[in-house]
Formats: structure tokens, sequence, C-alpha cells
């Protein structure tokens, strides 16, 4: 009974979820925010419909809360509504299924770091320390940036107590 619970609540999730991960970024992402540094991260990434999916698992694993709460400066890389649709279905279901919630927090986790960067502080080849036991490759040349993979569509959108950078896929970290 609580499998079939369980799954009909992932079913749900998953269907609401989608329909937020198939829209197409309109232009720059908080384009309609005059002056981001206003606001907290978590409050930036709930303003942008194109960021929804992401908001949407932050509150699943819980950790919305957490951002609300934190003045500690952090940046957080975060994937767009376009990224996700590049996820396969089995992937996403595996992420949102509540018997799961350690791995999402984990894969949400894998997006934030707990001090406050800028694009200019990166160099390519650079590896950053996540904090949870996993390193970001970074790849800068003379046209993107990238971090684990993902690439940079826009960098140090500026909040109340952190940076965001917004990306094209998801950070691969490499685990030591």
């Amino acid at each position: 009974m609580k499998t079939k619970f369980f799954t009909t609540i992932t079913i749900v999730a998953t269907f609401i979820f989608s329909s937020s991960v198939f829209a197409q970024v309109d232009g720059p992402i908080l384009s309609g925010v005059d002056n981001t540094s206003e606001y907290k991260t978590i409050e930036l990434i709930n303003m942008d419909k194109d960021l929804s999916t992401f908001a949407n698992l932050l509150t699943l694993s819980g950790l919305n809360l957490s951002l609300a709460l934190t003045t500690e400066p952090h940046t957080l890389f975060v994937p767009t509504n376009q990224a996700f649709s590049k996820m396969s279905i089995k992937r996403f279901v595996e992420l949102t299924n509540p018997k799961n919630k350690t791995e999402l927090t984990k894969f949400m986790n894998d997006h934030f770091l707990t001090k406050k960067y800028t694009s200019r502080e990166f160099k390519n080849a650079d590896v950053i320390s996540t904090g949870n036991n996993t390193k970001i490759q970074i790849y800068q040349d003379d046209y993107y940036l990238s971090f684990g993979g993902a690439k940079v569509l826009q960098a140090d959108i500026k909040s109340k107590n952190g940076m965001i950078f917004i990306v094209d896929g998801f950070i691969e970290p490499s685990r030591y």
C-alpha cells in the first residue's frame, strides 16, 4: 500500500514539475528585477519562471528553508528549466521520489558553494572543493565559462546573501 502511495506521489510530482521543465528561456533570467542585490538567492530563484524546476527541487529537498535563513555568503549554480528538459525522465523520477530525498539533497548541494565567488575569480583548469567531498572542474576561454560540465549562461547575479550563476546543465563534480 505504501509503495503505491509513493509511486502516485512521485508521478504527480513529476507531472507538476515537468510542466515547467519544458519552458524555454525567453530572455535574460531575472530581467524584470531592477536590483537583484535587494533579494536573497532563494527569493531571486523563485522570481523567474525559467528557474521554477530548480526552485521546486529545492523545496522538495528542504534546502529552500536553509537558503531562506542563511546570511552566510554563498554561490549557487542554477540550471534553467531547459537544462532539466535534457534530463531523462527516469533520473527526474528518481530525484523526486520521496524515498530518494538524500540523493536529491546531494544533487542540489552539488550546485552550492559555501563562499561567494564572481566569475573573475576563476581561471581555466581551476578546481573548486565543494565541501561535500567533491571537486568541480572549471573551464574558461574567451567565449564561455563552465563548471563541472555546465556552461554559464549568465554570471555574477548578485544577491543580498550570495551570487548566482545561471547554467545550461548540471554540475557534475568528481568525488574524492
